[in-house]
């Protein structure tokens, strides 16, 4: 296996151990039977490793090795504050590039989350929700933010905050009909102030005590 296909693999199949929770946050990830295990070289789990640090999903700790790393409020939040002008941004550069298919597509993807929300499957809920937003970060052809977006959208894989599904459908139509209209202020208004809502509902539901951030896949 070429050795950046195999590291992507290798990356992608620790990903899925930790979001799906087989692998626990605090968990030490061994190098030598990840590479024995899945038959590549140590090299290669090294190097796939850094790249899942990069990504805030394990920690490297001095003298004692890498870790799953330990969720928190105070790093998803951060992660949100990245996501605010960053999906804001990929909003106004969505104006002009997206194509009645792609508005249809929003549009549609838009029903199905208040679909999924309003009858409580909260883990396709939150799978298209975040292929909703990826496809406006694709629109937004801009192959760097793309790369950046791979950042916060893995934190924010971890979040289930209660919104009331109406206005989460509201916040995703305006967007589209934002983009959709070509007008690139309202766009980024919209998209940055639909981030912040979520930011306000883990902030007060930690202070509540009844947030727990949970790696979800």
């Amino acid at each position: 296996m070429p050795g950046r296909v195999a590291r992507h693999h290798v990356r992608e199949e620790i990903q899925r151990r930790i979001l799906s929770g087989e692998t626990k946050p605090g968990e030490r990830l061994s190098q030598q039977s990840l590479a024995r295990e899945l038959s590549v070289a140590q090299g290669t789990v090294r190097e796939s490793l850094f790249e899942l640090q990069w990504l805030g999903l394990v920690e490297s700790v001095d003298r004692m090795g890498v870790f799953v790393g330990t969720l928190d409020v105070n790093r998803i939040c951060q992660a949100y504050q990245v996501r605010e002008p960053l999906e804001g941004l990929a909003a106004r550069l969505s104006c002009g590039n997206a194509a009645p298919r792609d508005i249809a597509a929003l549009s549609e993807m838009a029903e199905e989350i208040y679909h999924f929300a309003k009858k409580g499957k909260e883990e396709a809920m939150g799978k298209l929700d975040r292929k909703f937003h990826f496809h406006i970060t694709e629109l937004s052809r801009n192959k760097i933010l793309l790369r950046l977006a791979e950042t916060y959208r893995v934190l924010g894989m971890t979040v289930r905050a209660s919104r009331e599904p109406q206005i989460i459908h509201d916040e995703h139509m305006a967007i589209v009909g934002a983009i959709e209209k070509n007008q690139p202020d309202d766009a980024e208004r919209l998209a940055r102030h639909h981030v912040a809502e979520t930011v306000k509902t883990i902030e007060a539901q930690a202070r509540q005590g009844t947030f727990v951030p949970k790696w979800v896949d």
